[in-house]
């Protein structure tokens, strides 16, 4: 079977048309309607990753992202995918599904595309989250000094904000040892006491993230029978563990575990060092979820707009066993880990979505489908407007009560116009192909020019989108693709924006205002892809501090062990202006025209 069974996040509307091959009865009386009908329904999102906003990240600093940091479910995070079903949802979870003709320029011999979404009868009008007692566990180690602990801080003020009275908070912290820094606290009148104590916060040790873990479990399970409402645990990391256990395996346990005793976990990252990669598969069991914070905008958008959804779990244990009809064989499956895939007789596939989320957005999973095997010098089967194209049965377990339930779907060949949210779907996926294969020729085959190429392709077709929502997917595609051309000897040809125009020597020509900095006239900076160098001049001679990283976007630098932050931009004359406004300062500074020798501090 084809390893691209990649995740992703998407909907579906799934029509009932003739009953599937594998499943000739309906599903039992007791299986069907138990809810009220609703139109304003909640939206649907499995767990694991929410969003790609590290992967965007090291390109706004002009690093070529890493392949692994990259998911489909993550990168559709940010859109409502949602597609109606025929008819309205009457229970807690209801599938749905649609399809149409795929068009990836990665992925030729796919030839449909099929979204399988998820609705609820839960009214979003009327929705209000359980009571929640929440345990915050923070790494304050030494990797997350500076903007990362202060990402972590910002967080906490904002949940604060929105925590309800009634609703409970503790915090506890990991560095070389683990200890409540909070204790548990009822939501009321001692909001100004939590704030002091979010405020005392500071880095300091080790990464034994096993241990914050246990002391953060042993807190919930300490706190849930006496609560009546929602306990979770909610991580906040760089995901960078170097005492105690380090490996996947062992926090995957650890999780799973609370999840079966009703605690479930929720990622934050944090930190241009995050290891996406190992908090992907932490987040990506029963109970978890994950998301990355890069700046205090993100904190906002994040928490206050989903912050009640991403505590509040609808279904676990979700199992779709799909089945392509005579003709077709499945030829990727995005939307949920390769291990959570099965091979079955005849071609069918079995996946299993750990846990489903209440959201404000759509999510779900999507199919592929190519001619079958052995077919590809046949022509196509011609299907007619709602034959039967994917049969689908779902099993999964209520989060309310533990009941199980069942749902038997089939999914009809494409009708002439797709809806909004597949259409949408369609270019996210066409992206994700295409950025992910970009980065593997860029780390794993160092293939500059096919980084490029394939970049530049799809930079044609996303330009053909007219859809306003697209516009991030834009910014990202033309960051991505300015750091190609540069490494691939086409930096002409795409537009130099961003922190590639940093790279480099530079030597301060000028300073003005009032302001202080320790770097005089004929000092020189070094920006190399993630390190700054300064380089002082003293009697003609050059001697260059200790290497000190920065984050860049397209208008300003900011050096997170030095706290400042610049305003910046080239000038026409090809000068480099960095300006803090608030400390009155304003440098200029000039290409360094060649490298000039320098000895190391001390």
């Amino acid at each position: 079977m084809s390893r691209r069974l990649w995740s992703a996040a998407s909907i579906l509307a799934l029509s009932l048309v003739s009953a599937p091959a594998f499943a000739q009865t309906p599903p039992p009386q007791d299986e069907q309607d138990v809810h009220e009908v609703v139109v304003t329904s909640m939206r649907v999102r499995q767990g694991g990753a929410q969003d790609i906003n590290h992967f965007r990240g090291e390109a706004a600093a002009s690093r070529m992202p890493m392949p692994d940091t990259l998911t489909p479910e993550g990168l559709m995070g940010g859109y409502d995918l949602q597609i109606p079903g025929k008819e309205a949802c009457a229970r807690v979870l209801c599938l749905t599904g649609e399809a149409m003709r795929a068009e990836l320029p990665l992925s030729p011999a796919d030839k449909m595309l099929v979204g399988l979404g998820f609705n609820s009868s839960i009214d979003a009008a009327t929705w209000k989250r359980a009571p929640l007692n929440l345990v915050a566990v923070v790494d304050k180690s030494g990797s997350m000094q500076g903007g990362p602990l202060m990402r972590v801080r910002e967080s906490l003020h904002q949940i604060l904000e929105q925590l309800r009275p009634g609703d409970q908070l503790s915090i506890v912290l990991y560095g070389d040892r683990s200890y409540r820094h909070l204790e548990p606290t009822v939501i009321g009148d001692k909001r100004a006491a939590i704030r002091l104590a979010i405020d005392a916060i500071e880095s300091a040790g080790s990464t034994n993230m096993e241990a914050g873990l246990k002391v953060g479990y042993e807190t919930a399970f300490a706190t849930r029978d006496a609560f009546n409402g929602v306990t979770r645990v909610m991580l906040f990391t760089d995901e960078q563990p170097n005492v105690g256990r380090t490996d996947a395996e062992s926090f995957m346990g650890m999780a799973k575990e609370a999840s079966r005793k009703g605690v479930g976990l929720t990622t934050i990252g944090v930190g241009t060092q995050f290891d996406a990669p190992l908090a992907t598969k932490v987040s990506s069991v029963r109970g978890g979820n994950l998301y990355f914070l890069r700046d205090k905008a993100d904190v906002e958008s994040v928490f206050s707009a989903k912050l009640d959804t991403m505590v509040s779990e609808l279904a676990y244990d979700l199992t779709l066993t799909v089945k392509a009809r005579p003709g077709y064989r499945i030829s990727g499956v995005y939307g949920v880990p390769g291990d959570e895939l099965k091979a079955g007789p005849d071609g069918a596939v079995s996946m299993t979505v750990p846990t489903a989320f209440l959201s404000t957005e759509g999510g779900g999973l999507f199919v592929s489908l190519a001619k079958a095997q052995g077919a590809a010098f046949l022509p196509e089967p011609v299907l007619t407007k709602g034959e039967r194209l994917l049969d689908v049965d779902l099993r999964y377990v209520v989060a309310a009560d533990g009941t199980e339930a069942r749902q038997i779907l089939a999914v009809a060949a494409p009708t002439d116009n797709a809806s909004e949210g597949l259409r949408l779907a369609h270019v996210l996926l066409d992206e994700f192909q295409s950025l992910h294969r970009a980065a593997t020729l860029h780390h794993r085959d160092g293939d500059e020019e096919g980084t490029y190429q394939v970049l530049r392709g799809f930079d044609g077709r996303l330009k053909a989108q007219a859809d306003p929502r697209l516009e991030p997917e834009r910014k990202l595609v033309a960051e991505m693709l300015t750091r190609a051309a540069f490494l691939a000897g086409y930096a002409g040809e795409a537009r130099a924006e961003g922190p590639v125009n940093l790279l480099g020597s530079w030597t301060v020509a000028r300073i003005d205002g009032d302001g202080q900095i320790d770097v005089r006239r004929g000092d020189q900076l070094r920006f190399s892809d993630d390190e700054l160098v300064v380089s002082r001049r003293k009697r003609g001679a050059f001697t260059a501090d200790e290497p000190e990283d920065y984050e860049a976007n397209e208008d300003q630098l900011a050096l997170p062990e030095s706290d400042l932050v610049f305003d910046y931009r080239v000038a026409k004359d090809g000068s480099l202006v960095l300006k803090h406004d608030r400390l009155d300062l304003r440098l200029v500074l000039k290409r360094t025209p060649r490298t000039v020798e320098t000895a190391s501090a001390g």
